[in-house]
């Protein structure tokens, strides 16, 4: 690579014009103009793509011109320029900044060109899903689209997950890249990085995981190109819900929360959902990060048979007395009963967890219930029933409501 490009930057040496007769005086020689292949790229949610590019050149000590060759969509006020064994003397900003560098011992130097570029790329990962009983393997692939002005060959290529610096000053350690946006940013360290086959996370922080996928890249010009991002057997463990007040004969529905092994994020994307090879349906992944569980909704289940009745209704009137300010009152007490049988069969070979959620009066007062819910409040109640292999089974409860009402006249 650094042969590559010193032969580059030595074929634009030759055809660079050369300084006026004034600048030679002041013992700055020719001006040089450089072009610095792409060593790599980092590719941000919004669309912002911080670039480094790197190269080599054999230059004497003294003071030097260097004409920075950037692309056209290159954010100027980002463009930073850092040569081993030299001190910068100024930069002019013209359609290329041009360095003046005082160079302190001859030989070969690098050159590490660094820069941001706004709306110039994007990436998004797309899963495949394919179910099994007790866990689902995740392939997830990053597809990225090149809209940076030329074609990128031989990259190294980084995609940042989560939320982007591009509209806020913040810079990770992990991307030192793009920290130069600020003239007083102190140099960064790299992060250290992290196995997360096949596409290691190099870094992490905060919100922002940067993935580095394994070898180099060829990013062409306004093409999506797809690449493999990384392959999980997750284990997961299968709920069924079922909102009996909403849905009186059901159905229940298929939740899936599979958990997240790796310790890299899974990025919310479209997912592709398998069972036994068969298309089932196109999801949203949510963002799920390292050892969490992503709750992913699989759909109407005919698994379970599950049914919501009124077994019992009745209603009573009293009428009473009651003693209020040192005179008594007559009112009509109407205490109204209703009595729920929720019913339910497993019509599977294995065991599996239910979810049932009921809603009640506020005012509602419970008589009985029959099993206690696992969670209550004012207003719902909440099972949480393991079911064993075709299983039977019932929640029976009854609640009551007292109003009272006048019948005095106010008059």
């Amino acid at each position: 690579m650094k042969l590559f490009a010193t032969i580059l930057m030595l074929l634009a040496c030759a055809s660079a014009p050369a300084l006026s007769s004034s600048d030679e005086a002041g013992g700055v020689e020719a001006t040089t103009a450089v072009t610095l292949p792409v060593d790599s790229v980092t590719i941000y949610p919004d669309g912002l793509m911080a670039v480094k590019r790197t190269g080599s050149l054999d230059v004497t000590d003294g003071l030097h011109k260097f004409v920075i060759n950037v692309p056209e969509k290159a954010d100027q006020s980002s463009v930073l320029l850092r040569v081993s064994n030299a001190t910068s003397e100024r930069v002019v900003y013209e359609a290329n900044p041009i360095y003046t560098l005082n160079i302190s011992s001859p030989g070969s130097q690098s050159f590490d060109l660094s820069y941001l570029m706004n709306y110039a790329a994007s990436w998004e990962p797309r899963y495949d899903l394919h179910l099994a009983d007790d866990e689902v393997l995740v392939k997830a692939d990053a597809v990225v689209s090149n809209r940076g002005g030329e074609d990128l060959e031989n990259v190294r290529l980084k995609l940042v997950a989560g939320l982007s610096p591009a509209a806020e000053p913040y810079y990770p350690k992990a991307a030192p890249q793009i920290q130069q946006r600020y003239a007083d940013a102190a140099p960064m360290a790299e992060a250290p990085e992290y196995a997360a086959a096949p596409a290691p996370v190099s870094g992490e922080l905060e919100t922002l995981y940067i993935f580095e996928l394994e070898g180099r890249k060829d990013l062409v010009m306004d093409k999506e190109i797809g690449f493999p991002l990384f392959e999980e057997e997750a284990p997961l463990v299968r709920i069924y819900s079922w909102d009996a007040s909403s849905q009186t004969e059901g159905p229940a529905v298929e939740e899936i929360r599979a958990n997240n092994t790796l310790t890299s994020p899974w990025p919310s994307g479209k997912a592709l959902l398998y069972r036994d090879d068969e298309y089932v349906s196109t999801i949203q992944m949510p963002y799920t990060p390292a050892g969490t569980n992503a709750s992913i909704v699989v759909g109407p289940s005919a698994d379970l048979k599950v049914e919501s009745k009124l077994s019992d209704y009745n209603i009573t009137e009293n009428i009473r007395e009651i003693g209020s300010g040192g005179r008594n009152h007559t009112v009509k007490e109407t205490t109204e009963t209703w009595t729920y049988n929720l019913k339910i069969k497993s019509n599977l070979d294995r065991a599996a967890n239910l979810e049932v959620t009921d809603t009640v009066p506020q005012e509602a007062v419970i008589v009985s219930i029959t099993p206690e819910p696992a969670e209550s409040t004012a207003t719902s109640l909440k099972w949480k029933l393991a079911l064993s292999p075709r299983q039977k089974t019932a929640i029976n409860y009854t609640y009551q409501v007292i109003t009272t009402e006048s019948l005095e006249s106010e008059y």
